[in-house]
């Protein structure tokens, strides 16, 4: 292929015994002999370590203190010398065409910044479910609206001979990251070096430290959707990260937002209200959770930010907090605000 581009795939991995192998496998099946597979073992405390030996000669193996999945990727990303930097979550598994796919592409557009595509997810009962996406960023959309017209990749690059073609989608995503995170990490490859300190995942914050990575991202450069499946991600009867409490994403996303789009002065100067709008949104989600956690002062404080605080929210969180759960006990519908 011309100007294959090399890639780093930074798998960051806690506790997983039983699926890493999976998911190192996948990423050998992807990867050519120029490419480089940096494990980054974050504290692991069982024998993840046994399981990898047998990738000896074919991984960077790195083990830190625990400090959690965006420290972990940080760290592989600081080992990457590779000219694209791909990733995976070590209970996740890559489809064998996913870097044949997304090389090709990169290396047909140098003007694009990152690359990424669909995935299938499946359940704890190995059902699956395929586009799956427009599930995870809820908006209804099409690409064509979000990104740009669609254009074919054959008109770009040579085709693998399983595919007839591929639609892809290129555009500036930064506007609409404000509302959703779009991209799925374990689906992303981006330029290492164009990309600079924008490819970093926040260490700080227990969720979304993905989706401060893609805002920054997608403010550095325009991005490319792949219409088709890269990666499968696996429901996992131990839980994932994202399966946390409202009150924990809810404080995540709110720090993300602030970070972001709310400390660029001309985003704020030309999108303010939509700001606003999106911060006041998890504001009250976080605001409802604190006075049901009988927390009043605090939600009083969180409502005191927003531009526009729902009345009846205001005066319940005003309440003494054992009034406040005794009006919430007889009337569920009062945390509507309304």
């Amino acid at each position: 292929m011309m100007n294959a581009l090399s890639v780093s795939t930074v798998i960051p991995t806690y506790n997983r015994v039983n699926l890493i192998r999976r998911s190192v496998m996948s990423v050998l099946a992807a990867s050519s002999p120029q490419d480089e597979i940096i494990v980054v073992d974050d504290g692991s405390t069982d024998n993840t370590v046994d399981v990898l030996s047998e990738f000896n000669d074919s991984i960077i193996y790195i083990r830190t203190a625990n400090a959690g999945a965006g420290a972990a990727r940080n760290r592989g990303i600081a080992e990457a010398k590779g000219d694209l930097i791909a990733f995976l979550d070590s209970d996740d598994e890559w489809m064998p065409h996913k870097l044949d796919l997304q090389r090709r592409f990169m290396a047909s557009r140098p003007d694009i910044l990152f690359t990424f595509s669909d995935f299938m997810a499946t359940d704890e009962n190995g059902g699956e479910h395929h586009s799956y996406l427009q599930h995870w960023h809820k908006d209804p959309r099409p690409w064509d609206e979000i990104l740009g017209p669609a254009e074919l990749l054959s008109s770009i690059a040579d085709m693998p001979e399983k595919y007839c073609d591929i639609r892809y989608y290129v555009g500036n995503l930064y506007k609409s990251e404000l509302s959703s995170n779009y991209v799925a990490v374990q689906t992303l490859v981006v330029r290492r070096a164009e990309a600079g300190s924008a490819l970093y995942f926040a260490e700080d914050i227990p969720l979304y430290e993905d989706w401060l990575c893609m805002g920054n991202l997608a403010c550095s450069g325009n991005s490319a959707f792949l219409e088709c499946e890269t990666s499968c991600q696996h429901g996992d009867a131990a839980g994932r990260l994202t399966d946390a409490s409202s009150l924990a994403a809810a404080e995540s996303r709110i720090s993300v937002i602030e970070r972001v789009w709310g400390a660029d002065a001309n985003f704020l100067g030309e999108y303010r209200d939509l700001y606003s709008m999106v911060l006041d949104e998890q504001r009250l989600i976080k605001a409802k959770e604190l006075i049901l956690l009988a927390r009043n002062r605090e939600a009083q404080e969180e409502l005191r930010k927003m531009d526009r605080a729902p009345k009846m929210l205001k005066l319940l969180a005003s309440f003494p907090d054992w009034a406040a759960q005794k009006i919430i006990s007889l009337r569920p519908g009062s945390l509507s605000g309304e």
